[in-house]
């Protein structure tokens, strides 16, 4: 079993070099044991954003930041298919090729 803080450290080191625009979700990181042995946890993207499982024995092997840039790298050409661009309340202006709608339109 690999504790949670290991994980989030060796997540936190990958991530940072496969996309600084991705952002793990520290209060969803957890160790499962059933059905594999491994870790879940949440990954960002913007507004995008997948709970994902990386497996104990990626977490554990001598080649580790091989294996996790791989799957990190797939999760955020995953996470880039989703429109994570979108207004949001505190950002103020739509995308670029958005327009806000008219009041006159109705």
């Amino acid at each position: 079993m690999i504790p949670s803080d290991d994980a989030i450290g060796k997540f936190e080191q990958v991530i940072a070099r496969v996309d600084p625009r991705l952002s793990l979700d520290r209060g969803n990181v957890r160790y499962v044991s059933h059905p594999y042995p491994g870790v879940e946890f949440g990954l960002r993207l913007g507004t995008a954003a997948a709970l994902l499982f990386m497996p104990e024995v990626d977490l554990a092997a001598g080649d580790w930041e091989t294996r996790l840039f791989k799957r990190f790298e797939a999760a955020r050409r995953y996470l880039d298919g989703f429109p994570h661009g979108r207004m949001t309340h505190d950002q103020g202006t739509p995308p670029a090729g958005r327009r806000t709608p008219s009041p006159r339109r109705a």
